[in-house]
């Protein structure tokens, strides 16, 4: 070792391709048109292998030779100085991520990369942790945790009554815990977090309110129809019951997606209610859903206002790009107005449990048209992949006999309990076969 010189290092000019100038014992000087850079060189498995040591001056001469020296001890010890380098570098980063509140960011950035999560629900996870648990033990080591502490993070909401809230804060500290153990931060013996952490009782399901009885659902189409609020807003009030979409659906609509003249609403995959990966995925198709005459009447109605582009339902008090739609609350805060009680009577996502309930019991439609219609699909992704039928003809049909339903309803004429449809469903043999192909 010892081969070069401060006064040949320095007088080392770069040329149009970057060189090296060999010290003896594997360490060289490399040089570059952007600079000069200590460079260790040895054979792994009958490959080279370059191990940076440093930019020169900042690693001086003697410092070179030093780790040069420590890398050939560790091959003469049957190590391999890349492998140790990154376990060191793989230590330091663990150890900076050691506090709960570090190692809680580190998981859900991550977390939001890998499982595509949007923005809102990104944002609405670290918002939990902000407000529940970093306050009280983001700063402390997560091996130094104990778990009455982290009981009382969950506690706390639900003694406030959010019981939701603390299940899932528990399911997102259970997913941190398994981070640190899979970063080798935390041992796996030290991850006491689990589902039963807590004693939290499962929170109750609780359906969305919806009028089932015919009588009710006749009254609220009076209502809808006498209702004198503002007419974007009346029109979109008319039609969710009709079409019976998600209202989240119906807010964003836009009129490029909505084909008057071939009578078909279509609904990309990102405006609807999927996983992210789905809405992103190519493959993924649109939902169609077929128009019936009363609907056309409407939405022609409106494209005179609203039309012929951007929104179907536009906001006509707020003008930036995030708020130029109708406000999620709009259909509910219309019901309330007209007396009905969101929570207990009839919310603007109920109308899809009025409808399947009713067209199953008083049309007699198959479930697996009325299904399609609500862009429900099988919890097996395979099943989902496969079965592509649309039944758009029969859904086609459905929805005309739906609004003619309504219309009925409306106007005071009741279906007759022993009508000839319930008389068929009951007695109708079963069978396998399905609507459509």
């Amino acid at each position: 070792m010892g081969l070069l010189s401060e006064t040949q290092i320095r007088a080392a000019k770069p040329g149009p391709k970057e060189y090296l100038l060999n010290d003896g014992d594997n360490l060289y000087l490399r040089v570059r048109a952007t600079g000069k850079a200590w460079i260790y060189r040895y054979m792994r498995h009958g490959k080279p292998v370059k191990l940076g040591m440093g930019p020169y001056p900042g690693v001086t001469l003697a410092q070179a030779r030093i780790k040069a020296n420590e890398a050939n001890s560790l091959r003469a010890n049957g190590q391999d100085p890349k492998d140790v380098r990154d376990r060191e570098e793989e230590l330091a980063r663990t150890a900076r991520l050691q506090t709960f509140e570090l190692m809680a960011r580190a998981w859900h950035k991550s977390a939001s990369k890998d499982r595509h999560w949007s923005d809102a629900y990104s944002h609405r996870i670290i918002r939990h942790l902000e407000l529940h648990v970093f306050p009280w033990v983001g700063d402390k080591p997560i091996d130094a945790i104990l778990p009455t502490e982290i009981v009382s993070c969950l506690h706390r909401p639900k003694d406030r009554g959010n019981l939701e809230t603390a299940q899932r804060i528990r399911e997102v500290i259970q997913h941190i815990y398994q981070y640190a153990v899979d970063l080798g931060t935390l041992e796996p013996a030290k991850n006491f977090v689990n589902r039963y952490t807590g004693g939290l009782p499962s929170p109750r399901g609780r359906h969305y309110a919806a009028i089932t009885d015919p009588a009710q659902l006749g009254q609220l189409m009076r209502d809808i129809r006498n209702y004198h609020g503002n007419f974007i807003t009346c029109c979109a009030l008319r039609l969710a019951p009709m079409l019976f979409q998600r209202p989240g659906q119906i807010r964003f609509a836009d009129w490029e997606d909505i084909n008057l003249e071939v009578e078909l609403w279509r609904c990309p995959p990102e405006k609807m209610k999927m996983r992210e990966w789905q809405k992103r995925d190519s493959r993924t198709p649109a939902h169609i859903v077929p128009l019936p005459r009363q609907a056309l009447e409407i939405l022609e109605e409106l494209h005179s206002l609203t039309g012929p582009t951007g929104p179907v339902f536009r906001s006509m008090s707020r003008r930036s790009e995030t708020s130029r739609y109708i406000s999620e609350n709009t259909i509910n805060v219309a019901l309330r107005t007209m007396g009905y009680d969101t929570k207990e009577q009839i919310t603007g996502h109920g109308f899809r449990a009025t409808a399947r309930t009713m067209i199953r019991e008083h049309l007699g439609w198959d479930p697996d048209v009325i299904e399609r219609h609500l862009a429900h699909t099988s919890d097996e992704e395979l099943g989902s992949s496969y079965d592509r039928a649309e039944f758009i003809a029969q859904r086609k049909t459905m929805v005309q006999q739906w609004a003619n339903f309504l219309d009925e309803l409306e106007a005071g004429k009741l279906p007759q309990p022993e009508s000839k449809v319930l008389q068929f469903i009951r007695e109708r043999p079963k069978s396998k076969l399905r609507f459509g192909t």
